[in-house]
């Protein structure tokens, strides 16, 4: 939740280190950082599955002058890797329910493909908002308080319905641009 809030805040708040989409040449800094990242992230998600996109992505966010396409595209890349590599060390351990990755892969490959079309066309604050809302409402679920299920329910109906409203209005100004003579 407080990284939610934190993703937010940096949505709103301009300053520091500020998304580009120039290329991005890693200084010795920036790679001390990624390694230390790599590390102890790849050692949670490691151990317990835990998303990595949340601990790397949200990182990476706040760390790297990256637009947020950029970072979900490496972030995802980098997961994947990773959990390549993970993943074989529970197959050979013998933790994995081979039919049940496949139907979750059945569902999960075309979901994928289809959301990685919108990310280049939606803007980097509607994502962020959209990150940062997954996750606040991810640590509700987390903690599980009394009524959790209701504000989980109102927060993603909030979120749709402000989704819907932002492509209404997107989609109102595009077609304003195509009549209007140039």
């Amino acid at each position: 939740m407080i990284g939610g809030i934190g993703l937010v805040a940096k949505t709103f708040i301009k300053r520091g280190i500020q998304p580009d989409d120039a290329p991005f040449l890693l200084t010795k800094r920036d790679k001390v950082i990624a390694f230390a990242l790599g590390a102890t992230c790849g050692f949670v998600v490691g151990l317990t599955s835990v998303g990595s996109g949340t601990f790397f992505g949200l990182v990476m966010v706040l760390v790297f002058p990256l637009t947020l396409p950029k970072i979900v595209g490496t972030d995802i890349f980098h997961a994947a890797a990773l959990l390549w590599v993970a993943g074989f060390g529970h197959l050979v351990a013998g933790n994995v329910d081979v039919r049940t990755m496949l139907w979750l892969l059945t569902g999960s490959i075309p979901g994928v493909l289809i959301s990685s079309q919108f990310t280049p066309r939606i803007p980097d604050r509607v994502l962020r908002l959209g990150l940062a809302s997954v996750l606040m409402l991810s640590g509700i679920k987390l903690i599980d308080f009394s009524g959790a299920d209701y504000v989980i329910a109102g927060g993603a109906i909030v979120a749709a319905l402000a989704f819907a409203t932002w492509g209404l209005i997107a989609r109102a100004g595009r077609r304003r641009s195509v009549e209007s003579p140039a």
